[in-house]
């Protein structure tokens, strides 16, 4: 009875040691490196879609805070610099309804992240989509629909960038 009690102690004692000591960091861990603790984000507009321009900024900003664990501040006190670029907003028919009339839509949106922190400078391009109804009856419903999407898209460009920068400062 007390060997049986000893070897569970002793095997969970090896599994816990085991799990800690493995050196695993999450991805925001090496993105974080890689930006440094201050970051100074600068938004380059789309003209064509301004309101949702200011959204993806306000989630790049989001982003930093609390998947980053880094803060905003200004261009003086940054620590890197991040440049987000929304460079084309775009939207495919993906649906008809029988008369012909488009009712279903992809929106694809390119952003490209830029950023210099400890004199390296790194750029990348990154494409999102997502798929979003249109409303025969209502064009505010179908204008929200697409801001919507539009969000939706940048946030998986934006996944893709803390991949990116996470795996690049992991070297």
């Amino acid at each position: 009875m007390v060997f049986t009690f000893f070897y569970r102690f002793v095997l969970f004692f090896c599994v816990g040691l085991f799990i800690c000591s493995c050196g695993y960091k999450p991805m925001a861990y090496y993105a974080n490196k890689a930006l440094g603790n201050k970051v100074f984000v600068k938004l380059v507009v789309n003209l064509e879609n301004p309101e949702e321009s200011v959204k993806i900024k306000d989630m790049v900003n989001e982003a930093i805070a609390s998947r980053f664990h880094s803060r905003t501040t200004n261009k003086d006190e940054a620590d890197s610099i991040l440049e987000v670029n929304v460079e084309n907003i775009q939207d495919t028919i993906i649906g008809t309804n029988a008369q012909g009339i488009a009712t279903f839509y992809r929106v694809f949106v390119n952003l490209s992240f830029k950023f210099k922190h400890n004199d390296k400078t790194h750029a990348f391009i990154n494409t999102g989509y997502y798929d979003y109804a249109s409303s025969l009856g209502s064009p505010t419903i179908t204008y929200n629909n697409r801001s919507t999407a539009i969000i939706e898209a940048a946030k998986q460009s934006l996944d893709r960038f803390i991949s990116q920068i996470g795996y690049s400062a992991s070297f």
